[in-house]
């Protein structure tokens, strides 16, 4: 607690660990300076908490006043002779992250603002969310948060489909620890195992002030586990239908008073509906934090994966009809990836005022996709052919902050000053060839096919992205005002290996954002909030002249309400997004496009989060969503864009039941309306709901530590088809998984 209180204060704490074994602390209810929440915390303990000054690192002086930033050690505290005060009764947010409501996000700002004081949409998927409901997938542990539309292409293993306000974020919108997840906008995409999530921040609405090219829906934020003193360390095994069966383990611990290191595992041997698509997941992620002086400290972050699922889920499709039969092959129909990551986190306090942060990350992915593609139908024997993806990935992302807080008369400045780089390069070949053909009635899934031979494409490819960006967040009496500005440049270069030619292009963009925020000594806080994001486009119009970046703007007016005393945050949006420079058919050149289309996006977003009472806990939300095709030269002016239900809906209860002591039952509820198929609004896919329910007890006496859970995803085992075109998809069926783990 200590540790978590002094990193959202953007204080610097050192002691050695000895002096707090033992001890426990229930956290902090209200707003304190820094020094008032140390006392706090550190009540009763026998200790105190001094600030170093600038002339002495040894000997500091007592913490006074009211500073919020600084560099602190523990020591004993001086005997004294108690007095007895009156009684005083405090109210306002806890500061950790225990439970179901997160107070702050790093995501949204880049700094320990909270959440209560952000001018924008923000959700945080708690570490107790994730548990709950033993997500298998980032898609499953979001699947509850306001504005969040997953599986839109059915059950796919291979990566993350998420969509936030209607936008797909999985090209544009991955990111992990602050740093963007690239991808080849091919099949290979870097995976995260929900199991080594600390937390998941969904940020809705353009942001590329902070991250540069970025989906106007938004950016989801992984945040790796990281070493912790309170952290908890269990290991679990698992068993569930579909031949389910995993085991991990999180654990953790003090090497020696600067170093401080976290070990998580994983180990799934899975299918899914689909009896021949495997669910294959290896997970090895060691991190290790070193306190390498009062002032600085730095976290090694790093990982290995590896997954392998079919490269092509999708069962067979006969017309319209989506049948239950998979036209693949179980030897050679796969995705096998393998990827690697190393980086880190750099902190470190020049002085009260003055600090600089550096997350940097190196990774790998190596991806080889097999697939075989129905063909015609003949009586009951399909003919097939194959098809061979391989990509080689490497990437290198960087991000440089400069933070400093000042004080203006009555105003006082959080500047955040940055500078990011991110590197991709990559290799892909795709090839095509035959195969033997399958029988319907009686398939044979172990037949020998030749690796295709026929290549479409051998293609080396180079993209570079830079970006500096200025923030200023001023707070004057209890206005909490935001303003930001960045300039980005893109680079890319192809280079066509059949081909023999080169390709290059350049881009650059500048976006903003500000926002207004007024917080309310009663809980409440209105908002109001303009940003902007971009996306760099392929190919080039009739001219030959390349296409311009893509943009996104969006206006939003909002409220955050969270009674004091409580842990329970409620909030509603109101915004509209504007997607403009679109690619649509170019008139006057009918084989060519033009960026003259344009998509429109007004919405309604309500959630509630936290505790209701001391026994139920609650995530809800409920997002309108109507995205207007605006100017399209296709006929389609008018029209609702394709794959967007107007309606999404979820609820979420946690109960601890009283008369049986260390239970816990859960269950939510999620609907997903209707959508059009196409732009041109041709028909439409039905809506759904989804029912999925959890129980878990904790054992006491002897069998302290021990937590037996029972998780069941749609329960009711609700088929539901999402067609986009002439393309139709199953979305995943019942899921039931039982887990056995001990924690301490």
């Amino acid at each position: 607690m200590l540790s978590e209180f002094a990193r959202q204060s953007n204080v610097v704490l050192s002691f050695p660990s000895h002096l707090t074994d033992g001890m426990h602390s229930d956290g902090l209810q209200g707003r304190y300076a820094v020094p008032q929440g140390f006392a706090a915390l550190l009540s009763g303990s026998g200790l105190r908490a001094v600030k170093q000054t600038q002339s002495d690192d040894v000997q500091g002086a007592e913490i006074q006043g009211d500073e919020i930033q600084g560099n602190y050690v523990l020591q004993s505290a001086p005997q004294a002779h108690p007095v007895e005060l009156d009684a005083m009764r405090v109210q306002g947010q806890r500061l950790n992250h225990d439970g179901y409501l997160a107070n702050t996000g790093t995501a949204v700002t880049k700094t320990n603002t909270p959440l209560m004081e952000t001018a924008q949409s923000v959700s945080v998927v708690t570490e107790d969310q994730i548990s709950d409901r033993q997500a298998l997938s980032v898609s499953q542990a979001v699947a509850y948060a306001a504005g969040v539309r997953v599986q839109s292409s059915g059950l796919d293993p291979r990566f993350d489909s998420i969509t936030l306000r209607g936008y797909p974020v999985v090209y544009n919108g991955d990111f992990l620890d602050g740093l963007r997840q690239p991808n080849t906008d091919w099949l290979s995409y870097y995976a995260t195992q929900p199991y080594n999530l600390e937390r998941i921040e969904v940020v809705k609405g353009p942001d590329s002030v902070l991250y540069g090219q970025l989906s106007p829906g938004g950016l989801v934020n992984r945040v790796s586990k990281r070493p912790r003193q309170d952290a908890r360390q269990e290991v679990q095994v698992q068993l569930g239908n579909h031949d389910h069966r995993q085991g991990q383990f999180d654990v953790g611990g003090a090497l020696n008073d600067a170093l401080q290191y976290r070990l998580v595992g994983l180990k799934r041997d899975a299918q899914t509906d689909i009896e021949q698509v495997d669910n294959d997941a290896t997970l090895l992620a060691p991190t290790l934090r070193w306190q390498i002086s009062e002032r600085t400290d730095i976290t090694l972050i790093s990982q290995y994966q590896e997954r392998e699922t079919s490269a092509s889920p999708r069962p067979y499709q006969r017309g319209e009809k989506l049948t239950h039969f998979w036209a693949g092959d179980e030897d050679f129909d796969k995705l096998d990836q393998h990827q690697w990551a190393l980086g880190y986190e750099l902190n470190h306090a020049f002085n009260d005022r003055w600090s600089l942060q550096q997350n940097v990350r190196y990774g790998e992915v190596d991806t080889t996709n097999q697939y075989l593609s129905a063909g015609t139908l003949s009586g009951t024997t399909l003919s097939r052919s194959s098809v061979a993806l391989e990509e080689d990935m490497e990437s290198l992302s960087t991000d440089t902050r400069l933070m400093a807080t000042l004080q203006q008369g009555e105003m006082s400045h959080q500047l955040l000053m940055g500078v990011d780089y991110a590197y991709l390069t990559h290799d892909v070949t795709y090839a095509g060839g035959e195969a033997p053909s399958i029988d319907l009635e009686h398939p044979d899934y172990h037949q020998p096919i030749p690796h295709p031979d026929d290549m479409w494409t051998d293609d080396h490819g180079k993209t570079h992205r830079a970006g500096v960006y200025l923030q200023d967040q001023l707070s004057i009496d209890q206005w909490r005002l935001t303003a930001g500005i960045r300039r980005d440049w893109a680079r890319d270069e192809t280079q066509d290996h059949l081909a023999g030619e080169t390709t290059k292009r350049r881009d650059a963009k500048t976006t903003g954002r500000l926002g207004a925020l007024y917080v309310y000594d009663f809980g409440l806080s209105p908002y109001f909030s303009y940003s902007q994001s971009f996306v760099p486009e392929t190919g080039a119009d009739a001219s030959g002249h390349d296409f311009e970046p893509t943009e996104g703007e969006q206006f939003e007016l909002g409220v955050k309400y969270q009674p004091p005393g409580t842990e329970a945050r409620f909030t509603a949006a109101v915004y509209q997004i504007t997607e403009s420079h679109r690619k649509t058919t170019d008139l006057e050149h009918p084989l060519f496009q033009t960026q003259t289309g344009e998509v429109r996006t007004r919405g309604l977003e309500l959630e509630a989060v936290g505790d209701l009472t001391d026994d139920l806990r609650m995530t809800a939300s409920y997002n309108f969503n109507q995205a207007e095709i605006t100017r399209d030269n296709e006929g389609d002016q008018g029209h609702d864009l394709a794959n967007t239900p107007r309606h999404l809906a979820s609820l979420w209860l946690d109960y601890a039941v009283p008369w049986v002591e260390r239970l816990h039952v859960s269950g939510g509820v999620r609907y997903i309306g209707t959508e059009y198929i196409d732009n041109a609004n041709s028909d439409k896919n039905e809506a759904y709901r989804l029912v999925d329910l959890a129980a878990r007890y904790d054992f006491g006496g002897r069998l302290e530590g021990v937590r037996l859970s029972l998780n069941a995803t749609n329960i009711t085992d609700e088929e539901h088809i999402s067609c986009e075109g002439p393309y139709c998809y199953r979305g995943a069926g019942r899921s039931l998984i039982s887990s056995l783990a001990y924690r301490w």
